[in-house]
């Protein structure tokens, strides 16, 4: 009788112990997965202040992306969540100048009227 009940209290903790890793596992996914998303708000607005303030300008070839892989920024600001694109330690996030009607890193450009470009930003996370 006694050695059942060690062997069910076993089993318990057992299971309890895995559904807590496991709901540790979710939970820092989904940490990750909105720092990256953030991040990709912080770079958005680092664009946009680049192009506000003309340091950054838009001459692409007809009806293709400026650059396939982007302009790619480094800051060690962002969290250890966020990854690289070319396979270093740095945190980056990568932005992409669209023309209009064409589609670039799988998105259709379709920005508003007086607007002949888009702009779109892309985060690696790591989870």
């Amino acid at each position: 009788m006694v050695l059942g009940t060690i062997i069910i209290v076993a089993i318990l903790i057992t299971v309890i112990l895995s559904i807590i890793s496991s709901q540790s596992r979710i939970t820092q996914h989904q940490v990750s997965r909105i720092q990256a998303y953030y991040a990709a708000q912080a770079g958005m607005n680092y664009a946009l202040e680049m192009l506000r303030t003309g340091l950054w300008t838009f001459n692409p070839p007809f009806n293709s992306c400026q650059d396939p892989f982007g302009q790619v920024i480094n800051d060690s600001d962002f969290p250890n969540s966020i990854g690289s694109f070319d396979g270093s330690n740095d945190r980056q996030f990568r932005v992409i100048f669209c023309p209009e009607n064409s589609t670039c890193a799988g998105n259709p450009c379709n920005p508003p009227t007086g607007i002949d470009f888009c702009v779109d930003i892309a985060v690696e996370y790591i989870s």
